[in-house]
């Protein structure tokens, strides 16, 4: 899977527990209002069980998830086996 795909898989998740019907990459959902600290988790949850990928407390950072070009930087980093 590229970039692309997990822009748009991610988008696609926000989208559908929220009201948009589109969203910029670069949208912070959180300071929007779009989204709750509920949403976090359940969201950390959505990328651990698509992406195969392990979010640790370490990675508990608003900036990882913020807005879907952040969240696709902090999945591919962690397929790549980096830390965030």
């Amino acid at each position: 899977m590229g970039s692309n795909v997990y822009a748009e898989k991610i988008s696609e998740y926000i989208m559908m527990n929220t009201n948009l019907n589109s969203i910029d990459y670069n949208l912070d959902i959180f300071e929007e209002g779009l989204v709750s600290s509920l949403f976090a988790i359940e969201l950390m949850t959505f990328l651990e069980k698509n992406f195969e990928v392990k979010v640790t407390m370490d990675d508990l950072d608003m900036e990882n998830f913020k807005c879907v070009n952040n969240i696709v930087k902090f999945v591919e980093n962690k397929r790549n086996g980096g830390n965030v």
